[in-house]
C-alpha cells in the first residue's frame, strides 16, 4: 500500500489503519503457531521458513504503525482522541514484536521442546494465538461499527467480544500453570540454561494473550467515550 492510499484510508477512518495493522499482526501470530508446531516436530526447515515470514510481517507492521503515527490528522472528526488511537496501535504492535522475539530466540538457540510437555506446550501456545486472533476480530468489528456510526448495540457487541477474549486469556493462564508444573517435574533431565530460556519463551507466549486482552479493553474505552 502506497502512502497516498494509506493517507486516504486514514482520512476515511483511522480504525481502517488499525485494522490493517492488526491484520498483519494476526498473520504473524498465526505463522508463529506454524513455527511452534514445526519446532515441536524438529522440522527446522519449515521453522526457518516460518521465521522468515514472521520477520517480514513484523517489518510490515512497523511500517503501518509508523504511517499511522506520522500521518494521523492532528484533529479527528470522531468521538475518539488521537492519543488514544496512537496508544492502541503501539499496544497492538507488541503482538508481531512478540512473535518475532519468540521465534528469534528459539531459532537462535535451536531449542527443542521436552517430549514430556510437547502437547501442553502446543495447547498453551494455541490459546495465546487464539487470543490474538480474537483481538484482531475485535478491531475489525470496531472498524465496521465506526463506519455505521456506532449504533446503540455496538458497545454491547464489542463487550461480548472482549468477554470472550478474557475467557481465552484465563484459559491460557490455566494452561500455562499446568505447563510450568509439568516442566518442573522433568526439568532436571535437561540442560539448566535451556530450561531458563524455555521458561522465558513460555512467559513471552503468555504475554501474547495479555497484550490481546489489553487491546480489547482499549477498544471498549475508545468507543465508550
Amino acid at each position: 500500500m502506497n502512502n497516498e492510499s494509506f493517507l486516504g484510508m486514514l482520512a476515511e477512518s483511522p480504525f481502517a489503519g488499525l485494522q490493517e495493522h492488526m491484520k498483519v499482526g494476526d498473520e504473524a501470530v498465526t505463522k508463529l503457531g506454524d513455527f511452534l508446531t514445526a519446532i515441536s516436530e524438529d522440522d527446522w526447515r519449515t521453522a526457518e521458513e516460518c521465521r522468515e515470514a514472521i520477520v517480514e510481517l513484523e517489518n510490515r507492521a512497523d511500517d503501518i504503525k509508523n504511517n499511522i503515527r506520522n500521518n494521523l490528522p492532528k484533529s479527528l472528526f470522531m468521538s475518539v482522541s488521537r492519543e488514544d488511537l496512537l496508544g492502541l496501535v503501539m499496544t497492538m504492535d507488541e503482538i508481531p514484536n512478540a512473535a518475532k522475539d519468540i521465534s528469534g530466540i528459539i531459532i537462535g538457540r535451536k531449542m527443542s521442546i521436552p517430549e514430556q510437555v510437547k502437547d501442553q506446550f502446543i495447547s498453551c501456545s494455541n490459546a495465546a494465538i487464539k487470543a490474538a486472533n480474537q483481538a484482531s476480530e475485535a478491531v475489525r468489528k470496531v472498524d465496521e461499527m465506526q463506519k455505521s456510526g456506532f449504533g446503540s448495540n455496538d458497545a454491547a457487541a464489542l463487550s461480548d467480544l472482549v468477554a470472550h477474549l478474557e475467557q481465552i486469556e484465563r484459559e491460557n493462564d490455566e494452561l500455562e500453570i499446568e505447563l510450568r508444573h509439568s516442566l518442573f517435574q522433568c526439568e532436571k533431565e535437561y540442560d539448566p540454561i535451556d530450561m531458563v530460556f524455555l521458561y522465558d519463551i513460555i512467559n513471552k507466549i503468555g504475554s501474547l494473550a495479555d497484550i490481546s486482552q489489553t487491546v480489547g479493553h482499549l477498544l471498549v474505552r475508545l468507543i465508550s467515550r
